[in-house]
């Protein structure tokens, strides 16, 4: 008796059964008789957003200017802004007093007014959080100080993983 067309026939079975598994799916060329959307019309593109500065000299005075915005939210005791790309990192230190439900609408509220005081910022990230608020100080003083906003990207990648996003 003869093993081997069994053993050859299984094996053939079994690669077989294998290699239709896999069953690749390519997509379909487009019809040409299938009306698309029609092309836009070109014009001008929108101009990208300028970033916001970038030398420490810059930053701290658009940053001064933007946590002096901040402040004028009622509830608001101080706010420290830092500027990484097209986002303002504001850490706040709201006032005694102010109800704990109303911290959101104050985190918004600066969130909005910062974003009106220059175009150029595209995300704010908002913090009431008193250790992130400290992280956020010790790097605007850096910057006035005139170090490079470059050499605090390890610790403004912390800051910004810490802060849940609240607008963007």
């Amino acid at each position: 008796m003869r093993k081997w067309p069994v053993w050859f026939s299984i094996i053939s079975l079994a690669l077989m059964l294998v290699s239709g598994c896999a069953v690749s799916r390519k997509p379909a060329p487009p019809s040409p008789a299938a009306p698309g959307p029609a092309p836009a019309a070109p014009g001008p593109a929108a101009p990208a957003p300028r970033p916001l500065p970038t030398t420490p000299a810059e930053a701290h005075r658009l940053a001064t200017k933007l946590a002096a915005e901040a402040e004028k939210v009622p509830g608001v005791k101080s706010a420290t802004v830092v500027l990484t790309g097209n986002t303002a990192i504001v850490g706040l230190d709201i006032k005694s007093g102010v109800e704990r439900g109303r911290t959101a609408a104050i985190k918004d509220e600066v969130a909005r007014r910062v974003r009106a005081a220059d175009n150029r910022v595209v995300t704010v990230q908002v913090t009431t959080d008193p250790d992130t608020v400290t992280r956020i100080r010790r790097v605007a003083q850096g910057i006035s100080r005139g170090e490079p906003v470059a050499s605090f990207n390890r610790e403004i990648q912390e800051i910004l993983r810490r802060i849940t996003p609240t607008t963007r």
